[in-house]
């Protein structure tokens, strides 16, 4: 049985939204070191579900948040010009990227945003850094990742860590839409800001 989930990270973009040095370049070559050559391992694909459950760790779910968000920031750019909850083509962005429930849950986030400050946001995307991959399950992903609203709204926010659910797509995959097979069931956090309880947990 999927358990419910009370996460509230949608209500910082709704604060953020109606709320009021040099680059460190390393040290330097020094003379009579050996030159070592840099090796780069493939880039994850996020189009696939790894065989082995090792692979899906912290690069391969970057692959799959930055995948899925690009989708979210095509519902998000369609939201901010129209300022229109019912446009039919921003709605099927989000359902391509969430189960139903939590589908839900962003339809209303996005109805209160557009409500209070519509003036306060912006076309963008949202950045996420993912910084550790806390579980994973045949049917689950769980991470917690960093991320950066800069691009979604006018006001200074910062950035706030936000964690994420990921179950895989049941339905048949639409690449013109979501172009991994992974969908969210969790994006945000408790709401006194702490980690939630482990969803991946008895999955």
């Amino acid at each position: 049985m999927r358990r419910s989930f009370p996460l509230f990270s949608a209500l910082f973009i709704l604060a953020a939204a109606c709320s009021g040095g040099g680059t460190d370049l390393g040290p330097s070559a020094t003379l009579g070191t050996a030159p070592t050559t840099a090796t780069t391992s493939p880039a994850p694909d996020p189009s696939v579900i790894p065989a082995d459950p090792a692979a899906i760790d912290e690069a391969y779910v970057q692959a799959v948040v930055d995948a899925l968000f690009a989708v979210d920031a095509k519902a998000t750019k369609i939201f901010v010009e129209t300022k229109d909850i019912t446009n039919k083509e921003a709605l099927e962005y989000l359902r391509a990227i969430y189960v139903p429930e939590e589908f839900e849950r962003q339809v209303n986030v996005w109805f209160q945003a557009l409500a209070l400050r519509a003036d306060r946001l912006l076309p963008g995307t949202l950045r996420n850094d993912v910084q550790r991959v806390i579980d994973v399950t045949p049917d689950c992903v769980y991470a917690q990742v960093l991320r950066d609203y800069s691009q979604t709204t006018k006001r200074d926010v910062g950035q706030q860590a936000v964690f994420l659910g990921l179950t895989p797509s049941h339905e048949a995959a639409d690449g013109n839409l979501n172009p991994t097979p992974w969908v969210m069931f969790m994006n945000g956090l408790n709401p006194d800001g702490s980690e939630p309880e482990n969803p991946c947990e008895g999955r």
